[in-house]
């Protein structure tokens, strides 16, 4: 079967992430993350995308994007992946032994107001959630991280970030947000309220990411 095509148009901000194949480790040495985010930099410039956030983990990677024109971000992804794959296959010597990434990255468009923030976070603390720093903040590869210096890599969001940010970045993120972007992650569903996701998911042809997995019931 082929695979649907992805519209993306620019206007929506779009949760993006990819992980190694096989959950294999993609940033071995602090020198590999710096290289990445180096790329993501150029790529960003070269194909019209706004990062909005970043946390690059040793074995994955999740951004917020804001493209500026339509299909910015398929083409910036493919781009990355892409580099990023031939580098490592070159400096760890694996060419020839297979994929590097599971396969092509996952996305879903996310709606502004509170969902853009909840998507936000749920990036930016997710070496937190991991428990591998006790502050989100102190994970070198993340945007909160980069907040908090004067050179950062992002570029502007489409809403500006409250005062007390980094505090509301390390609170507790509920359960319920939690598992409703983790579904959205895992099936390319939009996330937002129920009928900007009916709309959004009409427009970008993804209309079956809102039905339940599985087949349909016979007779229905």
């Amino acid at each position: 079967m082929a695979r649907p095509r992805r519209i993306m148009p620019a206007g929506y901000v779009y949760h993006v992430l990819n992980r190694g194949n096989d959950w294999q480790v993609l940033f071995r040495e602090d020198a590999d993350f710096v290289d990445f985010m180096a790329l993501l930099v150029f790529g960003a410039i070269k194909f019209g995308v706004r990062i909005c956030c970043y946390s690059l983990m040793r074995n994955h990677w999740h951004l917020l994007v804001w493209p500026l024109r339509d299909g910015a971000v398929s083409a910036f992804m493919h781009w990355v992946t892409t580099t990023h794959s031939l580098r490592y296959r070159r400096q760890y010597g694996t060419v020839g032994n297979g994929h590097v990434y599971q396969g092509r990255f996952r996305s879903f468009p996310v709606q502004t107001e509170r969902y853009y923030f909840n998507a936000l976070r749920y990036v930016e603390a997710n070496a937190l959630r991991a428990h591998l720093v006790r502050r989100a903040e102190d994970w070198r590869w993340c945007s909160l991280h980069d907040r908090l210096r004067t050179v950062q890599l992002m570029g502007h969001g489409p809403l500006v970030l409250p005062p007390d940010w980094v505090d509301i970045v390390n609170a507790p993120q509920e359960g319920t947000e939690l598992e409703a972007i983790r579904a959205c992650v895992g099936k390319g569903r939009p996330y937002g309220e129920e009928r900007w996701v009916a709309t959004t998911a009409a427009e970008q042809f993804i209309e079956q990411t809102l039905r339940p997995r599985g087949r349909p019931t016979r007779g229905t």
